[in-house]
């Protein structure tokens, strides 16, 4: 994932109240546009938030007071004017994994921890805004998030099966439990709720690919929940929700169990990083087409207020949606405004709505779920990973399948740790090569690929990265590796002898007190071989740390150059020229200088 800092992170000209710097905007074309994408945005939440509770192992109206308290929150408090927050798969499940060691799904204790488990997140959510804190999503990158998506959506769905066919499995630890007991309560399956469930996971998909904004979802439900009505399906043994509670939810106090803060705290942490990955994703994708900036600690902010003002109100933990934000960005939502018209929908479905709920079938709303997530599952993007970059595909390989076999949320902390590990281990181990002359571009490259000749009086490094205490020492050992080979092989087909080693430091921002003793060493390794050290293209920060340790005065200005032109017309005059006019290997080329057989007077 891309550093959050290239995006705005600015003030907004309120921070306490953001949305007035969009609300002087509104007109009626913008509101009328807002309008219509804020419903058709609910009706896709309100099936979805129900779906998602269940999955979360709550009751389905508590993904509804999800729906219906925190959207406008976190549109009037963030930086993205389009970002629809509610339910979403991924979150719902970490809620699951995180609460089921502790209490049992559906039951007053796991709903209360779902609660405490919000204002975790948005405590979380708001240390970092407040803090300015928001370049730590620079370290989940795009490809754990690849592997992790892909792997949860496979959970996901495996989660959801038991309530397509019709069957009841235990609780399971691990994945692979899971799956054994499911696979032998196969012969059990209710035959009318799978074809409850198919003909829904079939009408949705079928929609979908016809018409992409068409409400697929409610009209799948509604059709699911008429069947039931009609044929008296719940008579015959199809899992309906039953009743739904009508009204509002109330102010509500989280009862936080001290003793479980510490254990839910770890879990919050990981949590609030996926879900803002995936709401900075969506900001991401959405900004770059509206030309907004977003500013990611205020977007932040937003997110912790939904979830903390949701945690008094009896909701779980939520974040932005990468498809209903796209959704209704394609209606024509404009301002934060969009979002209040779709918690006002959700509100009047609680209040009027809810004896309607209560004959849906589990087995549609699972199907449901399944047709959703099956977009996150990607599998051919994370191997294809391995052939375009080696780390990154292990990166999101490892994540895959340790998302698989352990829990997601200790996955996802695994697979930074191995992003971390493998992007130290090639800074440990910066690429140095040897440049030369090439007559053919007429410029200085990379001689190894090229073939290229090179003088046999000086030899030219370029370090491709910061030097610092944990790539020092060997950054000065290749040297002197290359420094070797290059005298071995000039042995081998002339008499001449290395008199100079350049360095290239263009690619070398940064160097510290150990990078600088190292050096120090290498320079006195080549005034003991009668080898001296120019350094080309020093960065302002890289000579000042030269002239405050002292570097600078015993190098000497006049080994320090700007450019190879500059290098080149200096050290032209101390060359052996009866050697270069015998044996230099640009004597036969075109590009031979009449007075010393080679490009010495510059890049040309």
């Amino acid at each position: 994932m891309k550093t959050p800092n290239r995006q705005h992170q600015g003030h907004h000209p309120n921070r306490l109240l953001p949305f007035v710097s969009w609300m002087r905007e509104v007109s009626l074309s913008t509101l009328r546009m807002d309008l219509v994408a804020g419903l058709t945005v609910a009706v896709v939440v309100i099936p979805q938030a129900m779906a998602y509770a269940m999955l979360a192992g709550l009751p389905p109206q508590y993904g509804l007071y999800a729906a219906a308290v925190t959207p406008a929150i976190a549109a009037l408090w963030g930086s993205l004017r389009q970002l629809a927050t509610g339910p979403n798969a991924i979150m719902s499940l970490l809620v699951f994994t995180t609460l089921t060691p502790h209490a049992q799904a559906g039951t007053e204790r796991y709903i209360e921890l779902a609660f405490t488990l919000s204002l975790l997140v948005g405590t979380i959510y708001l240390v970092v805004g407040l803090l300015r804190m928001g370049f730590i999503m620079a370290f989940i990158s795009h490809a754990t998030v690849k592997g992790f998506s892909s792997a949860v959506a496979l959970i996901i769905i495996s989660t959801q099966l038991p309530h397509l066919l019709g069957v009841t499995v235990s609780r399971h630890e691990d994945g692979y439990g899971f799956l054994v007991e499911l696979l032998s309560r196969l012969p059990y399956t209710h035959p009318l709720t799978l074809a409850v469930g198919l003909a829904s996971f079939a009408l949705i998909h079928g929609l979908k690919r016809t018409w992409p904004h068409f409400p697929a979802a409610l009209v799948a439900l509604v059709l699911a929940t008429l069947a039931v009505h009609y044929f008296g399906l719940a008579d015959k043994g199809v899992a309906i929700l039953g009743a739904v509670p009508a009204g509002m939810p109330g102010f509500h106090l989280p009862r936080l169990e001290l003793d479980l803060m510490a254990p839910l705290l770890g879990s919050a942490i990981v949590i609030a990083l996926v879900s803002f990955a995936e709401t900075y994703a969506v900001g991401k994708t959405i900004s770059e087409q509206t030309k907004q900036k977003v500013d990611v600690n205020q977007e932040f902010i937003g997110q912790s207020l939904a979830n903390l003002v949701g945690a008094f109100f009896q909701c779980y933990p939520v974040s932005g949606s990468f498809a209903r934000t796209a959704m209704g960005y394609a209606a024509g939502a404009r301002t934060g405004l969009a979002a209040v018209f779709t918690a006002a929908a959700v509100i009047l479905a609680l209040l009027f709505l809810t004896p309607l709920l209560a004959s849906v079938p589990r087995a549609a709303l699972a199907a449901l779920v399944i047709s959703a997530v099956v977009l996150l599952f990607h599998p051919r993007e994370v191997f294809a990973l391995w052939r375009k970059n080696r780390h990154d595909g292990v990166v999101a390989v490892a994540v895959f399948a340790l998302t698989l076999m352990i829990k997601p949320d200790y996955a996802l902390l695994i697979g930074v740790i191995i992003s971390l590990v493998l992007f130290l281990w090639v800074s440990m181990h910066p690429r140095i090569v040897r440049m030369a002359w090439h007559p053919k571009h007429k410029a200085y490259l990379n001689a190894e690929p090229l073939d290229a000749p090179c003088c046999p009086q000086m030899t030219i490094l370029r370090v491709d990265n910061a030097i610092y205490f944990a790539n020092a020492e060997y950054t000065m050992e290749h040297i002197l590796q290359k420094v070797d080979a290059f005298e071995e092989e000039v042995s081998a087909i002339s008499d001449c002898t290395l008199r100079y080693l350049l360095l290239d430091f263009k690619g070398v921002g940064f160097i510290d007190i150990t990078g600088v003793d190292e050096l120090r060493i290498l320079l006195d390794d080549l005034r003991t071989r009668n080898v001296e050290l120019i350094l080309i293209s020093l960065h302002l920060p890289v000579r000042q740390v030269f002239a405050s340790t002292g570097l600078l005065q015993e190098l000497g200005e006049q080994h320090i150059f700007t450019s190879y032109h500059e290098a080149m017309e200096s050290l032209q005059g101390h060359l052996d020229h009866d050697a270069c006019c015998r044996e230099c290997p640009y004597s036969e080329t075109e590009e031979a200088n009449p007075s010393c057989h080679g490009p010495l007077s510059g890049e040309r």
